[in-house]
């Protein structure tokens, strides 16, 4: 590689701007969610679909208890969901509250494609899931408390 090639590629990567799709994650238990999201997008896949993959993955950890399927309670000992999602035009989907679905970020992608609306909360994004085909099921973590939670 010729000196002034070498110099470029130094200079390209000191700036800080990716030549190409990146995918981010904030906690260690993205690392397989950013896998799954570039396996969708090194094969050719939208964005949008890297996204719902790699959100998928926490999603369905039984050993996440902070999102997800097995995600803590709230205050009432219901596990309730919440999920966005933004496409490269900006259109928008949400739910939230939402119980007894595994993929909530499925079911956000579809408020944004099928419907007029940005967010669906509750009883509505469970109806909601289920008229698009998603099935209920019971939430895999047993624990009504927190650990380490008084009361």
């Amino acid at each position: 590689m010729p000196a002034a090639d070498a110099q470029d590629k130094k200079k390209k990567k000191r700036s800080g701007k990716a030549s190409g799709p990146i995918v981010i994650s904030t906690w260690d238990f993205g690392r397989a969610a950013n896998r799954a999201a570039w396996d969708v997008l090194k094969n050719g896949g939208r964005a949008l679909d890297a996204v719902e993959a790699g959100v998928k993955i926490p999603e369905a950890d039984p050993n996440n208890h902070t999102v997800g399927y097995s995600g803590f309670p709230d205050r009432d000992g219901r596990v309730t969901l919440d999920a966005c999602i933004m496409d490269e035009k900006g259109n928008c989907g949400s739910v939230a509250a939402l119980e007894h679905i595994v993929h909530p970020i499925s079911v956000a992608r579809r408020v944004m494609e099928k419907t007029p609306h940005v967010m669906l909360v509750g009883d509505g994004a469970l109806q909601f899931a289920l008229s698009q085909g998603l099935k209920k099921q019971t939430c895999l973590h047993r624990n009504p408390k927190r650990p380490g939670k008084n009361g």
